[in-house]
């Protein structure tokens, strides 16, 4: 009933994107993430789905990360899937051909994150199908949403009193704002990024792999840093794909928390968003709810003062192929037991 072939056509693959009205996608879904897997020497497989009257209906990318135990196929805030298509009719449909892949690729698992929401009726869909739950995430699954469409005077008007103060005084008190892609910038932020994940205790991204955002997404990457007396106090890094801007790498070294530069960086963000067009500002991922002691509650905490609303994806699905994946499954367990993460529960 449907039909999977191998096509490399990056004009094609965005525009699905652009022409389709997604309830959720992000950078991950675009031909330039292949391009950045590619650049990390990763081999990608482009699926494209059809139906019987040759209709394109699914993009579906398989990334192939090699480990030294395991080896597996992910599919990254994908397979994307226009409306009024059943995703689980599609998903059954072609998952013994995505299995016999996957042996002739000698994969020990497929891992799915989909842009679908976190119900109870997707889990137990999934679950039918053979799916259980990743042990680890890999990506944002609980994300915080800002509605761009309103008029930058009413998005400014939803964050509180107390957070707007930090960003007016900011301005008075004559931080400076610089958007721009140099070189300098791109290397302030990549060695802010390194030293602050040291004091704070986070895994930070090499310095590798966000050179490489930078050279496939640097026509869509808005870097933008707040300085005050010659120093910078904040910088950030946004990726743009068609209507969503994602808050994706931010670091800071914060001397005046009086008025911390922060927040007007953050504003300045969400600002240049909304000049180009965008529809949603992502802040990418938060915490699932308001524990404090969540890893990554401090700055949840921050995302959620510019307000709007969390969407939660259902968590990561993984298709065990061989024996192998449980030995994964119980690494990448006793790892997320120790960093102290754990995921919201389908409702």
């Amino acid at each position: 009933m449907y039909t999977i072939k191998e096509i490399n056509t990056k004009k094609v693959w965005n525009n699905f994107v652009l022409n389709n009205e997604f309830e959720f996608y992000s950078f991950l879904s675009s031909w330039e993430w292949i391009e950045f897997q590619e650049l990390s020497w990763k081999k990608v497989f482009k699926f494209w789905i059809y139906d019987k009257q040759n209709n394109l209906i699914w993009l579906l990318p398989l990334i192939k990360n090699v480990a030294k135990r395991w080896t597996y196929l992910f599919a990254p805030h994908t397979p994307l899937i226009i409306k009024d298509i059943d995703f689980f009719e599609v998903l059954n449909n072609i998952l013994p051909k995505l299995k016999s892949f996957s042996k002739q690729e000698k994969v020990d698992f497929i891992r799915f994150n989909s842009p679908i929401k976190n119900t109870i009726l997707n889990k137990k869909l999934f679950e039918k199908l053979g799916f259980i739950n990743a042990p680890m995430h890999e990506h944002a699954e609980d994300t915080h949403l800002l509605d761009l469409k309103p008029e930058i005077e009413t998005i400014f008007s939803n964050i509180k009193k107390d957070d707007r103060y930090y960003i007016n005084r900011a301005i008075k008190e004559g931080v400076e704002i610089v958007i721009w892609n140099t070189k300098k910038q791109k290397e302030l932020l990549i060695t802010m990024h390194i030293e602050h994940s040291k004091k704070i205790g986070y895994h930070a991204f090499s310095y590798e792999f966000i050179e490489n955002l930078y050279k496939v997404f640097w026509k869509n990457i808005t870097t933008i840093s707040a300085n005050y007396n010659w120093k910078c106090e904040s910088i950030l890094m946004t990726i743009k794909f068609w209507k969503t801007c994602v808050y994706y790498i931010a670091s800071s070294d914060i001397m005046n928390s009086k008025f911390s530069p922060n927040y007007l960086c953050q504003w300045e963000a969400i600002k240049n968003a909304k000049e180009s067009r965008c529809e949603i500002y992502n802040f990418w991922w938060v915490s699932p709810d308001d524990n404090p002691k969540h890893p990554i509650a401090w700055v949840s905490r921050f995302k959620r003062k510019f307000a709007w609303f969390d969407y939660s994806l259902l968590h990561a699905q993984d298709l065990p192929i061989t024996k192998k994946y449980w030995i994964n499954y119980l690494i990448e367990n006793i790892r997320r037991i120790k960093r102290g993460y754990y995921y919201k529960k389908p409702e």
